[in-house]
């Protein structure tokens, strides 16, 4: 008697691929970031104390956390506008600065990038040709043309930023 002897086939090694390659990307999206204090707010205004006698003059500068101004970093090649709103108390089309607990109000104006010419709320066109960052001053400027009652008195302008 004849024993089976099992048949063994060994298989030849497979051909594994070791190496492929796979892609990597990312896409940069035009965009600009402000400068926000602690208040996540872009600056503030501070024209400080004066005299409520007719002719009195306070003239400030938006101070922000990057210096004396609105700090703007944008992408690369990004034009953009700034446009200022006319603020919480406006009448007949100008910024006024209203008194706490009253009614009384003074008129005030905006000056945007060492312009001379009030800042109405039209756009300010900025361009970022390389990017980094811009330092846009703005400026307030309140002249009383009547005696005004002591107090504090305050506004909140919305700037908002278009690309």
């Amino acid at each position: 008697m004849r024993a089976a002897l099992p048949l063994l086939f060994v298989a030849a090694p497979a051909a594994a691929e070791t190496a492929k390659p796979f892609e990597v990307s990312a896409r940069i999206l035009p965009g600009c970031l402000v400068a926000t204090d602690a208040g996540g707010r872009w600056g503030t205004i501070d024209m400080g104390q004066v005299s409520g006698v007719p002719g009195s003059t306070a003239d400030a500068t938006l101070v922000s956390s990057a210096g004396a101004g609105l700090s703007i970093e944008c992408t690369p090649g990004l034009s953009v506008n700034i446009t200022a709103d006319t603020g919480d108390h406006p009448a007949a089309g100008e910024r006024r600065l209203l008194r706490g607990g009253g009614t009384d109000t003074i008129a005030y104006r905006l000056f945007a990038d060492g312009s001379a010419t009030p800042w109405t709320g039209g756009p300010l066109p900025l361009s970022f040709a390389t990017g980094g960052t811009r330092l846009v001053p703005v400026r307030a400027r309140a002249t009383l043309t009547t005696s005004a009652r002591a107090g504090t008195y305050t506004d909140t302008v919305r700037i908002t930023l278009t690309w």
